[in-house]
């Protein structure tokens, strides 16, 4: 077995993935959990062709920029990513982020609109657990690992209830299938309702967001965008429940997502991401008599690459697209030259980690 190496480091950046980055050896080194300014010594965990992945050894000289973790778990749990640095700082690296990802882009200010709360806030998470070894947590993504997580900080009282139930003297031994050996349990707290799901697919039943008051305050949001004295005809694609479009000030909609029963009239099932999906939602809009002025989108993190065929094919006046991943929505909207963007939001729908919500709204030139 190839022995694990030490080297040097000096934080100068902070990447997308909230690893912090270290040039001052001949490859390029992302370092979890460092802040700009960290300096010493790492132990490459992974490394290929002029890039290394490695976590802290030595912290010989520590940012000012860092604060102590209140998590008990933070050193080892994958899960949360900025708990070494105040909320202020999380929140300029993700705009700094951001503001990179679209730096070929005509973007106007963005609008940062921060957590209430940087704990407390999930209603659902899914843990890891081996009947074999007898862990129950978070995987690690590197070493593959399970990490026990009691006491995590970023659920909701009621999910975290129900998480120190689960640990305590190993109940969940008790409760996990006994013909499963690994998988995963989903706890969930929605409408006033616990649910421990083993073994299902993530967030069975539908999507809902993690964070309900941020949910609450994108749907604000878009409405407050909206133009809402002009009702528009509206096509929300990955539309769920209708959550994002419910309050939207339009005369006619169609939402259209997998549904295993529709939620209203107005909705259709259809896969987004098959081959000819574009055609069969314009017959449906056509058996309709509706034509399409608006365009709302709330893809998953893949996104979604044919986007300029729908932008082509229905010509909306105005695009509101929402996403989980900047990347995926710079890709997305790159080369969109018949449409100004208007506005730019980051949405911090998940305090703590890496991961926020962006909205960019379009209008079209002409």
């Amino acid at each position: 077995m190839r022995q694990k190496r030490s080297i040097p480091f000096e934080i100068t950046g902070v990447d997308s993935l909230g690893q912090g980055v270290s040039k001052i050896t001949d490859k390029i080194t992302f370092i979890p959990k460092t802040a700009v300014g960290d300096k010493g010594e790492a132990l490459i965990v992974s490394e290929r062709k002029g890039v290394a992945f490695a976590r802290v050894e030595k912290l010989l000289e520590p940012s000012t920029q860092r604060i102590k973790s209140e998590c008990p778990h933070y050193g080892s749990c994958p899960s949360c990513h900025y708990l070494h640095v105040d909320y202020d700082q999380e929140l300029s690296y993700k705009k700094e982020n951001f503001e990179r990802l679209f730096r070929h882009f005509s973007l106007p200010h963005i609008e940062v609109i921060a957590a209430d709360r940087r704990f407390a806030y999930r209603n659902r998470i899914q843990l890891h657990y081996s009947l074999k070894s007898k862990l129950l947590g978070m995987r690690d993504p590197q070493t593959f690992m399970i990490l026990p997580i009691p006491e995590c900080l970023i659920a909701v009282p009621e999910v975290t209830g129900e998480l120190r139930r689960l640990y305590s003297n190993d109940q969940w031994i008790k409760e996990a299938p006994p013909h499963v050996m690994e998988g995963h349990v989903e706890i969930y707290w929605h409408k006033d309702e616990l649910k421990v799901n083993w073994n299902r697919p993530y967030s069975e039943g539908g999507f809902t967001q993690v964070f309900e008051e941020m949910n609450q305050k994108l749907k604000d949001i878009l409405k407050e965008q909206w133009l809402p004295n002009n009702p528009t005809t509206l096509l929300d694609l990955f539309g769920g429940n209708g959550n994002l479009s419910d309050n939207l000030n339009y005369s006619r909609r169609l939402c259209v997502d997998m549904y295993q029963s529709l939620p209203g009239e107005d909705f259709i099932s259809q896969d987004l991401y098959a081959a000819g999906a574009l055609n069969r939602v314009h017959k449906e809009l056509q058996k309709r008599s509706l034509l399409i002025e608006s365009l709302l989108l709330d893809p998953p993190r893949s996104g979604l690459k044919n986007i300029k065929e729908w932008i082509k094919f229905f010509h909306p006046k105005t695009i509101a697209y929402v996403s989980c991943d900047p990347q995926t929505l710079a890709r997305d909207l790159k080369d969109s030259e018949e449409y100004t963007i208007r506005k730019a939001f980051l949405i911090d729908f998940f305090p703590s980690t890496y991961h926020f919500e962006s909205l960019i709204i379009l209008d079209r030139k002409n």
